[in-house]
């Protein structure tokens, strides 16, 4: 193992990383859609309430396990680096700054950071009063 295959799995890893977080933020957008109809609709019923509280659930859950995903795999590049650091003639200044910018070794945890919980937090927020709140005439 190298540090140019350490950057390559980042880069790899993020690539991918960025493509899932393209789709759950197109199904956000669907949550805000099913919400946003829901809200206006004289006729909606409970399963449709359920259903639709289970969805804009799940996208959150998509969105807390990709980011957490993210975090996990430069986690384990900086874990790479540093045994790098200590196996090898050293590593560049660059993968200094991944070892010291995050936690090596860290496991894997889908808890949030503060500005992605709120961030998710909000959007939840939004997606569920527009399905469980009438609309007023």
């Amino acid at each position: 193992m190298t540090e140019m295959d350490l950057w390559n799995y980042a880069t790899t890893a993020s690539n991918a990383n960025a493509n899932q977080m393209i789709v759950i933020a197109i199904l956000m957008g669907l949550g805000f859609w099913i919400s946003g109809t829901m809200y206006n609709s004289s006729d909606k019923n409970i399963v449709g309430k359920i259903t639709a509280s289970i969805f804009v659930l799940t996208v959150a859950s998509f969105f807390l396990f990709n980011t957490a995903l993210l975090e996990w795999n430069i986690n384990q590049v900086a874990a790479g680096l540093s045994y790098l650091k200590e196996t090898t003639e050293g590593i560049s200044p660059g993968g200094q700054v991944i070892i010291d910018a995050n936690n090596p070794g860290a496991p894997f945890s889908m808890m949030p950071n503060l500005v992605q919980g709120l961030f998710l937090l909000s959007v939840l927020v939004m997606q569920l009063s527009g399905i469980w709140m009438t609309k007023k005439a």
